[in-house]
């Protein structure tokens, strides 16, 4: 038993899992964060995202010690139900008690309205940019409702939500009420390395770009495909996502076949995370036009690798082409997004290096501009 403060965590998948993308990591970087100020309980799945195959040499419906400071509750299918979660909250009544997410009825919606009836009284929940937009266009009848019944049932009003920007502060008082209790706490992605300057695919005459992100609607990825059936120059790219659902990965794959003959390309359905840096380092240019990012995992990340990005203007990162850090396009505008592929085409060595280098100095701007460990302490504390 340790004297360090509980912090009690809820979150649909969690790490050896990696197919969720983003959120995983999240949590991740929190624990590895904040184990030595206290002790990390996560509750999760013991599947990954669209999986029912249970993690390999992975205990199931017992805590488990996977480092100093943290424990985690991998629970199966039979094991996920409103009395276990009932049961969780209660024994941690007296402990800080993270949500990682609004819509999840087993690991959002049912441990905030625990922590309601138990009296939590320090609670949090991580908005993760559910209230975006582009998020609430997903499923948008069955969202507007539950937010209509949560709002009613006054399930956040003894909470601290938390939100990744201004932005997101303004959002979430506009959707849940003005005098909800929002504090700002910067997303916690992986730390900047060291750069790593790499050779220009150009000069072997084919750009190589990379698309990290689910196939659906919301992530866009169709936008990159039209682009790419206009360009006349050797282009091999990556789509590196599961597909989301059947209507949208259909209407993918129709438009895929009509790429021309100067454009190579490869699907990856799944990547684990410890595979994204060689990733990074095997391609030019991340473009991921999605709708609107919270944060964009996978953007920082790309930063982080020293590759440069093509991405929707609806997301944190601002004023990136002025850095040589990338670009930003309205995300459904095909003919912009060639306009720049067409232009990063034209570089040469030294230009794409310049490129880089401004990539690498927006993730390592990021880690110098926010305290993160002192930010996040106090906001638990």
């Amino acid at each position: 038993m340790t004297d360090k403060p509980h912090l009690l965590i809820f979150t649909d998948w969690y790490v050896p899992g990696y197919k969720a993308g983003g959120p995983i990591q999240s949590v991740y970087q929190l624990a590895q964060l904040l184990n030595s100020q206290f002790h990390v309980k996560i509750v999760t799945r013991n599947t990954d995202y669209n999986s029912s195959i249970p993690y390999e040499n992975i205990e199931s419906n017992v805590w488990t010690t996977v480092q100093e400071g943290v424990e985690v509750l991998y629970l199966s299918k039979e094991q996920i139900t409103y009395k276990k979660i009932k049961e969780i909250v209660k024994v941690n009544k007296s402990n800080r008690l993270l949500i990682n997410g609004l819509f999840s009825i087993y690991f959002s919606f049912l441990p905030a309205f625990f922590a309601m009836l138990f009296g939590v009284s320090k609670s949090y929940v991580a908005v993760r940019g559910m209230l975006h937009a582009s998020a609430l266009s997903v499923k948008p009848v069955k969202k507007q409702l539950f937010l209509a019944f949560v709002r009613g049932l006054g399930l956040y009003k003894s909470k601290t939500m938390l939100a990744s920007s201004e932005e997101e502060v303004s959002l979430i008082k506009r959707v849940l009420g003005p005098q909800t209790n929002v504090s700002l706490l910067p997303n916690l992605p992986i730390t900047p390395t060291v750069f790593t300057p790499k050779v220009f695919k150009k000069n072997e005459d084919t750009l190589i770009l990379l698309f990290l992100g689910r196939i659906s609607p919301e992530k866009n990825p169709i936008t990159l495909v039209k682009a790419l059936q206009s360009v006349s120059f050797p282009v091999n790219v990556t789509f590196c996502g599961a597909f989301n659902e059947k209507q949208y990965s259909d209407l993918f794959e129709k438009e895929c076949k009509s790429l021309p003959n100067c454009v190579q390309m490869t699907h990856i359905q799944h990547c684990p995370h410890h595979e994204i840096e060689a990733l990074f380092l095997n391609h030019d240019f991340l473009v991921l036009p999605s709708l609107g990012e919270n944060f964009g995992h996978a953007i920082f990340e790309s930063f982080a690798y020293s590759t440069p990005v093509i991405i929707g203007n609806n997301t944190p990162w601002k004023g990136i082409k002025s850095e040589k850090a990338g670009v930003e396009i309205e995300p459904t505008n095909s003919q912009s997004l060639l306009a720049e592929l067409q232009f990063f085409n034209q570089l040469s060595q030294a230009e794409y290096t310049e490129w880089q280098q401004g990539a690498y100095n927006k993730a390592t701007q990021y880690f110098e501009i926010n305290n993160f460990k002192e930010t996040y302490t106090q906001v638990f504390s």
